[in-house]
Order: C-alpha cells, then structure tokens, then sequence
C-alpha cells in the first residue's frame, strides 16, 4: 500500500479508529474501544469532522454469533457510553458482542454541545426558586447564550437531529464489517432506532424497543396528561386492594388536595441546595412523587407518602425531593438541537402550554422537555416532516413497555403493532420507564435475539404480580 493511500485511508471520513476507551473500564475483560468519525453535517459537502467515541464489548462465546447488538439509551443529550464500564453482568455476552457509541453531541463526544447555564437554571427549578414563565424566560436566556458561544466555535448546529445519529449508525455497521446486526434502543434510543429502521433497514437483523418514543406522538403536548395516566394507575391500584384502599381511602383527593395545599402555603421541610433554601410547592411534590415512579420498588409506597405528607407527616417526601436536587445532566445543546428542529415544528404551542397549567392540578409542572420560547432562541431549522411521521417496517422487533411509565406510556409501545407486522408487544406489570431491566425481560430479549421471528416466552410477563399496594 503506497503512502498515498495510506494517508488517504487515515483522512477517510467516515472512518473508525482504534482508540483509548472514554471511559474507565473493568481490567481483564475484552473490551475495545475506537472512535467513529463522520461529517458534523451530511448536508453540506465541506462539514467538518465531528468524533463519536465506541466500546466494544467482545462475547464470552468461543463461537459467537456474527451479529452483534447494539444499545442506545435515552435521551437525547444522555451519554451513550459513560455507564458501559464492565461487561461481567452483560447476560447477552453469552453469545455476542455488544457495541455502545457516544451519540454526537454528548458529553463525551468531540464536539461536545454543552450548555452549562441550562444546567444550572434546572437545578433552580428542582429547588423551587424559579418557576413558570420567569424559568422559562431564564432558559431562553441562556439557551441563546449557549447557541452564540457553540456557533462562535464553529458547531453547525443544524447536524444534530436523530437522522444523523441513524446515519452514524450506519457508517459504524459498515466500517465494524458486520452484514447486519441487532438494535435496542430504550426512551429517545428507540425513536433512533425506528429511524434507523426507516432510513438504513437493510443492515437491521432485529430490534428491541423499551419504552417507546415514536415520532409521530407529540410528547410535548402530553407530557402532563402521561404524568396523570401513571398516578391514575396508582390511585386505581390502592383502591381495589383492600388494605390499601382501607389505609389510604380517596387517594386521588388526598393527592389534589396535598398539592394545591402547597402551592398555597410551601411546605417547611428544612431542604437547602447550593446553601439555599428548597421551596417546596406542589410541583416539588409532583416531581418527588414522579422520580418515585420510575422506582419499581418505590411505587408501592406512593400511597403511604401522600397519607403521610397529607397528615403533616413528611419524612419520606423530604428523602424523596432532597434526591432531585442538583443540575441536570444532559448535554443541552445536543437535545435542544434535537428538539427544537423534529418535535417542536409539529406540536401545538397551545396543547404544550395546557401541559403546564396550574388547572392540570399537578402544581404547574413542566415535564415537557423545552417550550416555544426557548426554541425560538435555539433557533435550528426544522428536520424534513416525514421525521414526525410512523415508521413502516417488517423487521422482526420486540416491544417492552412499563405499566406505570410516567414519560411513554404502554399505548406508544402498542400502536407500533399497526406498522410492524413482525412486533411482539409485552408490558410488564410493576414496571415503570426501562421495562426490560429484569429477569423476565432479559431472558425474553435472548430468546428473541436467538429466533427473532419464533415464539417467544412470555409466560414469566404473564405471571408477573405487579405492584402489591
């Protein structure tokens, strides 16, 4: 090989390289790691590189199969590789590899889209001293701010949407030399992943997809009436067991009431972050109780929190709202850049605004992921419209979804089955967002990666109990 080519071959792009992991991972174990360079924008023939760093987490098999998987976990602006340190509790190492790639923007990626400031006025939010229309005026702020510093360093910001991220993952298939290979995505991954499906099918063996995203649904618009849908199945849950609905009679008033208490008068809980005093109102309240959703083993007990803060008794609702405080820890310029060019375009400046009023009696929370305002500061262009539309695809895919998911409720996960001929779908009582993390998943997941297309067994999600309130 002439030096020529081989300098040719090394300014490549894409291209991977072998490089040093990002991360710290486990010593003894086969692990490589790389880095996948591509175009910061495909759209623009002299875009600059933009690096994505890869592990590799090589099977335990002496005989692996020649299809890997790979993971992408939610988001957007969540790291792809910074928990992927040892493969050793990896149950799908058994019989193949398993590849995690940094999405681009993250906070590990070169460029990385970091906005510190967002994180920052987040915290404020968690603590109750900034809320409404002055957080989101102080988010617009500084999502300016953060824009002008990103593009004064040479970031085009119109190279991040989700169709980037499908097309690194098919540059990456390419250049690992894999014919096909398996895509599980959870929460925003699997919105990716349906990407990938509809843009690069033909190097897709199969999928899983936990807690679904679709592109079509407008989250934005929902955010608030999701929230509800999982509290209701709480509510519902106390009252037709007998002893929690003796406990805990009128859960759901005790709820409203317990919430439109504290936007009255803040609760006195003796919270401080950033060496300032925690305001608790009903929002804080909301949120505690919405981080204990996601908690398989909490659930239960969000019943006896509400009796208790009802009654004045606050000792688990402080536990509980002390662990939201801190920054946020996404990269905000990645999910703003997401957000802002495929989701806000098509939602209702309207419907979001319902989903944060003080009349949806959750306090005024905003689980939604950014408003118009903050957008329009952002200012990327929209993504093409078919970016918002279902995705067709015959590829054989397994759906999890979590009974008491307050972000993507169980009906995300099944209306796929009206575009995906080959899905099965499978809820998992108890669960919350990330259904597949235990047992029963698991072993459904490896049967399934073994046969995509062969029955499945389920018989472990059909036993499972659920939630003993």
């Amino acid at each position: 090989m002439t030096p020529a080519l081989l300098l040719l071959l090394a300014i490549a792009v894409p291209r991977f390289e072998p490089a040093p992991c990002p991360v710290e991972t486990a010593p003894g174990e086969k692990i490589e790691c790389g880095v996948l360079v591509v175009p910061e924008n495909r759209a623009k023939p002299q875009s600059r590189s933009i690096r994505l760093p890869v592990i590799i987490f090589r099977s335990r098999s002496a005989t692996p199969t020649p299809d890997p998987i790979l993971f992408m976990p939610g988001g957007p602006g969540l790291s792809g590789v910074a928990r992927h340190r040892s493969g050793k509790n990896n149950p799908f190492l058994d019989e193949r590899d398993y590849v995690a790639l940094e999405t681009r923007g993250s906070h590990r990626a070169q460029p990385p889209l970091e906005c510190p400031a967002i994180n920052g006025i987040k915290g404020e939010i968690a603590a109750g001293r900034l809320r409404g229309d002055a957080a989101r005026e102080s988010l617009a702020k500084a999502a300016a701010e953060c824009r002008a510093t990103l593009v004064a360093s040479g970031v085009d910001l119109d190279g991040y949407n989700t169709a980037a991220i499908a097309d690194d993952i098919e540059d990456l298939r390419k250049l690992l030399g894999y014919e096909s290979w398996n895509l599980f995505g959870l929460s925003y991954g699997t919105r990716v992943m349906l990407t990938v499906l509809r843009r690069h099918p033909a190097g897709v063996r199969s999928v899983i997809l936990d807690s679904v995203l679709p592109p079509e649904v407008n989250f934005d618009e929902m955010a608030g009436t999701n929230l509800w849908r999982a509290l209701n199945a709480v509510f519902d849950g106390c009252a037709a067991d007998r002893d929690c609905s003796a406990e805990h009679p009128d859960l759901r008033k005790r709820f409203r009431d317990l919430i439109a208490s504290a936007d009255r008068k803040a609760l006195e809980l003796g919270l401080t972050a950033n060496d300032k005093p925690v305001v608790v109102r009903g929002a804080a309240i909301v949120d505690a109780i919405y981080a204990a959703l996601h908690d398989t083993q909490a659930i239960a007990n969000i019943p006896r929190l509400i009796s208790n803060a009802a009654a004045g008794k606050h000792d688990e609702l402080k536990k509980l709202v002390e662990n939201n405080q801190g920054p946020s820890s996404f990269a905000w310029g990645m999910r703003l850049s997401v957000w802002c060019s495929e989701e806000m375009p098509f939602e209702s400046a309207a419907r979001i605004a319902a989903q944060v009023s003080p009349e949806l009696e959750l306090g005024g929370i905003d689980e939604t992921t950014t408003s118009p305002v903050v957008c329009r500061a952002w200012n990327v262009a929209a993504t093409p419209a078919v970016e918002n539309e279902l995705v067709k695809s015959d590829v054989p895919a397994l759906i999890f979804a979590g009974e008491f998911d307050p972000d993507t409720p169980p009906a995300w996960g099944r209306q796929l089955l009206e575009s995906m001929p080959n899905a099965t779908y499978v809820e998992m009582r108890g669960a919350s967002h990330g259904a597949s993390f235990n047992r029963c998943a698991t072993e459904i997941a490896r049967e399934f990666l073994r046969a995509p297309r062969g029955p499945l067994p389920v018989d472990c999600a059909l036993k499972m109990k659920g939630v003993n309130f």
